[in-house]
C-alpha cells in the first residue's frame, strides 16, 4: 500500500483497554489443551480515498469496513491476538505541498468504539495497544495496533531504516517501524510483533545506502546512511526486514513463542521473506499446505485490490500477489508450553490451523456493494489467520 507524501503530527501516548478472560478451547474434552489464535490485516487508512476537498471524502467507507472488520473477527472465533496495519488517527494528512486530505475519521477511534461490541459477543474484552515509535513526530499515519484477549505485560515501538528517515541528521518524512507486545497467555508467553515494511512510495527498492528526492520537486533530501547491521548492496525493504528480524531475536523470550505479522510488502522467495525463513521460522501460510498465491484466479493471495471504493465495493476478489504474512518462531529451548488447564502439564506448539482472514466478500449479507447495498471487503488487502496448539 502506498503511503504518499505526507507531512502530519502525533502525540499519543499508549493506549489500552483492560481485559481479559481465561479460557479452555475445548478441542479435547479428555486432554485439554492451550491454543493460541491470531488474526492478521493490513485495514487500510483510507486517506487516498478522499477527494482533496474537505468532507468529500469517506476513507473508502471505513465506518463500515471497521464494523465489517468486527463481523469477521467474530466469525473468526474471537481470535486472541489480532495485528492491524495502516491504523492512521489524525484529522488530516497532507499528500503534496499543495494537496490535503480530510477531514479523516481515526481508524483508532473506531476500533475502541468496536471494542464493547466486540465484548458482548466474544465474552472478553480486548485489550487495545497502540504505540506511535516518538512523543512527536511527521507523517504517523501508518502506525500498528495489536488486540490482545489476555494481559499486556510489555510494549515497545522500534524504528527501522527508511530512505525518507534520517535518524542521525535527525529529518523526518515518513519512517516505517514494528510495535511489539509481550502477552501474558495461560500457555505462557507470547512474544508478538507487527509492522508494515516499506512500498514502492517510500522508496522500497532504493539501494541501503542512497539518495532520494523526499517531495516531488523540491529536490534531494539528506543522504540516507546505511545501518551497520545491513549490507550496503540491499534495498531499503531487505535492511528493514534484517533489522525487523534481529529485534525479535533480541527481544524474545528464550521460552516464548514468537509471532511475527504484517504486511511485508515481499512476496515468498524474496529476500525479505527469507530474512524470516532462514531463521527457522515458519510460514503459517506454507507450513499448513495451503494454496500458493495463483495470480490468476486470486486464490491464495493477499494483496493487489486498489485502494478505491469501487474495489472496496466489487465483490470480485481482485488480488494477485501474496505479501500478508504471520511467520511462527516457536520457543528456542524444547518448544515446551502449558497444555492443561490445571495440572499444569507440559507440551509443545504446533501449527494445527491457518488460512486467509476476511478473504471474502461480505458474507453477512445477502449481497454487497455501492450504497445502499453494504461494503464487500473489510481492505484492499485479504489478511492471514492461524492457530497454534500446545499439544501434551
Amino acid at each position: 500500500m502506498r503511503v504518499g507524501n505526507i507531512i502530519a503530527v502525533l502525540i499519543l501516548p499508549v493506549l489500552t483497554v483492560m481485559g481479559g478472560c481465561d479460557d479452555n478451547d475445548g478441542s479435547s474434552s479428555s486432554t485439554p489443551t492451550r491454543s493460541v489464535t491470531l488474526a492478521n490485516l493490513n485495514l487500510l487508512h483510507g486517506f487516498d480515498c478522499d477527494p482533496p476537498t474537505p468532507a468529500d471524502g469517506d476513507q473508502c467507507r471505513v465506518r463500515e469496513r471497521v464494523a465489517l472488520l468486527k463481523e469477521h473477527l467474530i466469525a473468526a472465533g474471537c481470535p486472541d491476538l489480532v495485528t492491524l496495519q495502516e491504523i492512521v488517527n489524525k484529522e488530516y494528512v497532507q499528500r503534496s505541498p499543495t494537496e490535503q486530505a480530510g477531514p479523516l475519521d481515526s481508524l483508532l477511534a473506531l476500533i475502541q468504539a468496536e471494542v464493547p461490541n466486540l465484548a458482548a459477543e466474544c465474552g472478553f474484552t480486548y485489550e487495545v495497544v497502540y504505540h506511535p515509535f516518538l512523543p512527536a513526530a511527521v507523517a504517523e499515519t501508518d502506525e500498528e495496533l495489536i488486540l490482545s484477549r489476555y494481559p499486556v505485560l510489555h510494549t515497545d515501538t522500534h524504528v527501522m531504516h527508511s530512505a525518507l528517515y534520517d535518524e542521525v541528521g535527525g529529518f523526518l518524512i515518513f519512517a516505517r517501524h514494528l510495535l511489539y507486545a509481550r502477552i501474558d497467555h495461560p500457555s505462557g508467553e507470547v512474544d508478538v510483533y507487527t509492522t508494515h515494511l516499506s512500498s514502492g512510495s517510500d522508496a522500497a527498492t532504493n539501494s541501503c545506502d542512497s539518495f532520494r528526492e523526499l517531495i516531488p520537486g523540491l529536490g534531494v533530501g539528506p543522504r540516507v546512511t546505511c545501518p551497520g547491521e545491513c549490507n550496503r548492496d540491499d534495498t531499503v525493504r531487505a535492511c528493514q526486514a534484517e533489522q525487523l528480524a534481529l529485534y525479535v531475536e533480541q527481544t524474545r523470550g528464550a521460552n516464548n513463542l514468537a509471532l511475527i505479522a504484517g504486511d511485508f510488502n515481499a512476496v515468498p522467495g524474496s529476500s525479505e521473506y527469507l530474512a524470516m525463513t532462514s531463521r527457522g521460522w515458519l510460514d503459517s501460510h506454507a507450513a499448513t499446505g495451503q494454496p500458493a498465491c495463483d495470480n490468476a484466479t486470486g486464490i491464495g493471495c493477499t494483496s493487489g485490490r486498489d485502494s478505491r471504493a469501487e474495489d472496496m465495493e466489487n465483490p470480485a476478489l481482485n488480488v494477485d500477489e501474496r505479501i500478508d504474512y504471520i511467520f511462527v518462531a516457536l520457543p528456542q529451548e524444547n518448544n515446551t508450553c502449558v497444555a492443561a488447564l490445571e495440572s499444569g502439564l507440559k507440551g509443545t506448539y504446533k501449527i494445527t490451523d491457518a488460512r486467509l482472514f476476511a478473504a471474502a466478500p461480505n458474507p453477512f449479507v445477502a449481497a454487497c456493494g455501492s450504497p445502499p447495498n453494504a461494503v464487500c471487503w473489510a481492505s484492499d488487502h485479504s489478511g492471514n489467520q492461524a492457530r497454534l496448539t500446545c499439544q501434551p
